[in-house]
């Protein structure tokens, strides 16, 4: 487990589906997500392609929780990109916004990266007009390198150097 100051990360499990369908499936919180909502078979597709990220590729998802109080907060971590770029990512549920678990989680991944992923570089990207998202990544030291489209969507893309 990971700890910061407020947050536990633990690693992604297949019977975290309690956890995670009820995330996946708020259109609130994946408003800004180019894939949309999930349904419960789509969540636990996912739930199999992070796994599978990391036992194959080394990079892991994790669930957050709230420290004080043990409450699931939402999930973060690593995948690749369509350009095979690393990129590092989280959704909360909404009433953890604003409040800097993003940051704090995000910032915990990129010092995780440092240690055990291999890459130069890690992105990170956000739907044009996320600005939530936009200040998340400034605040952990990514900076804006590209505007492009992924997955029919215009995206910001940030990134910061990992070795």
């Amino acid at each position: 487990m990971i700890k910061t100051s407020r947050l536990g990360l633990r690693f992604l499990e297949k019977e975290d589906i309690a956890y995670l369908h009820p995330l996946e499936s708020d259109p609130e919180v994946k408003e800004f997500f180019p894939d949309g909502t999930r349904d419960r078979a789509k969540t636990e597709a996912m739930i199999n392609r992070f796994i599978t990220a990391y036992t194959e590729k080394g990079l892991p998802c994790f669930l957050l929780f709230d420290l004080d109080s043990g409450e699931f907060i939402g999930r973060a971590g690593f995948g690749l990109t369509e350009a095979g770029e690393t990129e590092v990512g989280y959704v909360l549920h909404k009433k953890f916004w604003g409040k800097g678990f993003a940051s704090e989680a995000v910032t915990a991944l990129l010092e995780y990266a440092k240690k055990y992923i291999d890459t130069d570089y890690i992105i990170a990207y956000a739907v044009t007009g996320n600005i939530g998202s936009t200040r998340v990544m400034e605040k952990c030291g990514m900076t804006y390198y590209k505007t492009d489209i992924t997955k029919g969507i215009e995206c910001r893309f940030y990134r910061i150097k990992n070795r």
